[in-house]
C-alpha cells in the first residue's frame, strides 16, 4: 500500500474531522465541538505549536491524523517534540499508516532541532504499543500523572 503523508491543509477539514472524531469515540472522549473547532484553527494557524500530519492511501482516502507540538525543555538545550494525538482508521490498522504518521513527526522534529520525540498512550491499547515498542525499544520508565484542575 502507498502511504502519503502531508501537513494537514484547510481541505482537509472533513477528513481530518471524520477520523478526529472517531480517535474521540476510541478514547470514549467527549470533546466539545468548539474545542474541535480551536483545535483545528490552532493547527492551520503556521505561528502556533500544534501542528498535524494526515495520511492517505493512493486513491486519496484518509488513513490517519497525528497531531503534535514543539516545547521548549529545562532538561535539554533544544526542543522536545510531544506526538499528542495519534489515529488510524481501524480498517487501516496493521498496514504501516501509523509508522508513517510518527516517522513524519520524527522527521518534522528533527528538522526543528529537537532532541527527544515523546508520547504516551492508554496502558490497555496493546495494538498500538507494539508499533511503539518496535520503535523505541519499549516504554521508558515513567508514569504518567494527570491532575484536573
Amino acid at each position: 500500500m502507498t502511504i502519503k503523508v502531508s501537513p494537514v491543509q484547510q481541505s482537509d477539514w472533513t477528513d481530518w474531522q471524520g477520523l478526529w472524531l472517531a480517535y474521540c469515540d476510541f478514547y470514549k472522549a467527549s470533546v466539545p465541538e468548539a474545542q474541535t473547532a480551536l483545535t483545528w484553527r490552532r493547527i492551520l494557524d503556521p505561528d502556533h505549536t500544534v501542528n498535524s500530519f494526515i495520511a492517505r492511501n493512493a486513491d486519496g482516502t484518509a488513513l490517519g491524523i497525528v497531531t503534535y507540538l514543539m516545547h521548549p525543555s529545562t532538561w535539554i538545550d533544544v526542543g522536545d517534540c510531544y506526538l499528542e494525538d495519534l489515529y488510524v482508521s481501524e480498517k487501516s490498522r496493521g498496514l504501516g499508516v501509523g509508522r508513517s504518521l510518527i516517522m513524519a513527526v520524527k522527521q518534522a522534529a528533527q528538522q526543528a532541532g529537537c532532541e527527544r520525540l515523546y508520547w504516551n498512550t492508554n496502558v490497555g491499547n496493546t495494538t498500538a504499543r507494539k508499533l511503539y515498542d518496535a520503535l523505541t525499544g519499549g516504554e521508558d520508565g515513567h508514569v504518567r500523572y494527570r491532575m484536573t484542575l
